[in-house]
């Protein structure tokens, strides 16, 4: 069985601790990670090296960032969303590469898409959003046209139904609930890729991410962020999709707990 962890960790120099106690313990054997926020000059390749795992990355310094963990050999890296929209800087949101076996692994960290503070009437962060998703439903459709095996995950920044978050009327307005980012999150199910997490975890109340403000761990006031998506043909190899929320628990962790997938081996 093959075991794949996806993780917002914000920020990975200071997650170093809980990786490492993540990784001994549950053993994964590829990992997503988003929210790394390093480039190539400061990611530490060589600490996971130790544990068992070459890393391949798209950073960017103080924001954002993606990146792979694997034991096993990565190939046909893409460190842009193809067709992607253009910001200045670049914003790092996306990798894919090939496993051994032909399947193709995507991490991605969808922006959030919340106006500035200072210009609370500017859109341009959710338009960007957007189209940062429809890009994305695009590329998941042309490789799924193509034949391709698929493993998507990662922090997809959308609140998708009202049972996805603790007190959903306090989110009204938010650039994770509106109805555009709904319908385009839709557009993405709608590519045939299947939802494990939502699959596996059907029940209302089944959360991903606890703000550090107002005590959210400790009250449960959560949400679903987090989800992993495989191609129709990967659903029966897929025997489990969790939530660690144990994790969530830790000292000096995430925000996010990790989600997995355990997948059997043809």
């Amino acid at each position: 069985m093959q075991r794949i962890i996806s993780w917002n960790v914000a920020s990975v120099r200071s997650r170093m601790p809980v990786l490492e106690k993540f990784l001994k313990e549950y053993q994964p054997d590829i990992v997503f990670l988003q929210e790394i926020k390093a480039t190539e000059e400061n990611f530490p390749f060589v600490d996971f090296k130790g544990l068992g795992y070459d890393a391949v990355i798209s950073g960017q310094k103080a924001y954002n960032g993606v990146a792979f963990l694997s034991k096993f050999p990565l190939t046909d890296v893409i460190r842009e969303l193809p067709n992607g929209p253009k910001s200045d800087p670049t914003q790092a949101r996306f990798i894919q590469a090939t496993l051994p076996d032909g399947k193709i692994i995507i991490c991605v960290y969808a922006p959030n898409g919340a106006p500035p503070m200072n210009n609370p009437t500017d859109t341009s962060r959710l338009d960007y959003k957007l189209l940062w998703f429809n890009a994305l439903t695009n590329h998941i459709q042309n490789l799924l046209q193509s034949g391709r095996q698929i493993i998507l995950g990662g922090d997809f920044n959308v609140i998708e139904r009202d049972t996805d978050v603790y007190n959903a009327k306090s989110f009204d307005g938010s650039a994770l609930i509106v109805p555009l980012v709904r319908q385009a999150f839709e557009r993405l199910n709608q590519t045939g890729l299947k939802n494990m997490i939502r699959q596996f975890n059907p029940t209302e109340k089944t959360y991903s991410f606890w703000d550090f403000q107002m005590g959210a761990w400790p009250r449960n006031l959560g949400i679903l962020l987090d989800f992993f998506f495989v191609s129709p043909d990967l659903e029966g190899s897929v025997e489990n999709a969790v939530i660690y929320r144990e994790v969530r628990g830790w000292q000096k962790t995430s925000d996010h707990a990790p989600i997995g997938l355990q997948i059997k081996l043809n």
